[in-house]
């Protein structure tokens, strides 16, 4: 099985790379799309290795951290790679830690091809296996952090999920308390373009 790769990005197509590693080019799947815009550098990936009878698929990862969080999620029955991928790149790690763990079932519903029955199984069935991931990957402060009023209320008014996740771990937001303070920091933050 292949668990790690290191080489150049030579072709990309969304969430596809090819990935040259030696005089081998193999065709790997990214759960963060952000990862193909380094195709003039080279790149490390953690691979998870997923066969299937008909198929032999790579899905690459930028830290051991996600790579386990996404073999936990296509443990659960009726979730396969390719939502596991949704849920993955939907979702920051720690918004979906938080979300399980808060059993945050509208925040789970906005995942593509994730309904209501779906998010009480992803509840369900990981609620005590994010607890210990959480612990593992010192996820538990990024999760406790995540404040979904404000994130709403950003996104209400119009910013990308990319903005707002930028944003978020750029600013120290843990001396204010009020919605409308926290507010007030992000959008001057984001009105300067950085």
């Amino acid at each position: 099985m292949i668990a790690y790769l290191k080489g150049q990005i030579i072709w990309q197509n969304e969430n596809k790379i090819i990935l040259k590693a030696g005089n081998i080019g193999y065709l790997v799947e990214l759960v963060d799309p952000d990862l193909s815009i380094l195709s003039d550098r080279e790149i490390e990936l953690y691979i998870y290795t997923h066969v299937r009878e008909d198929a032999l698929q790579l899905y690459g990862f930028k830290n051991l951290a996600d790579r386990e969080l996404f073999i936990t999620l296509i443990g659960i029955s009726g979730v396969g790679p390719k939502l596991a991928l949704k849920i993955l790149s939907t979702l920051p790690h720690d918004r979906f830690v938080d979300a399980i763990l808060n059993e945050n079932i509208s925040l789970l519903k906005q995942i593509p091809g994730v309904g209501l029955k779906t998010a009480q199984r992803l509840i369900l069935e990981l609620k005590n296996k994010m607890e210990k991931l959480a612990v593992k990957y010192d996820l538990e402060t990024a999760a406790s952090s995540y404040d979904e009023d404000l994130y709403n209320a950003l996104a209400a008014l119009g910013y990308s999920q990319g903005e707002i996740d930028r944003a978020l771990k750029e600013i120290d937001l843990a001396d204010l308390t009020g919605i409308e303070d926290k507010l007030k920091v992000v959008l001057s933050y984001l009105g300067k373009g950085i």
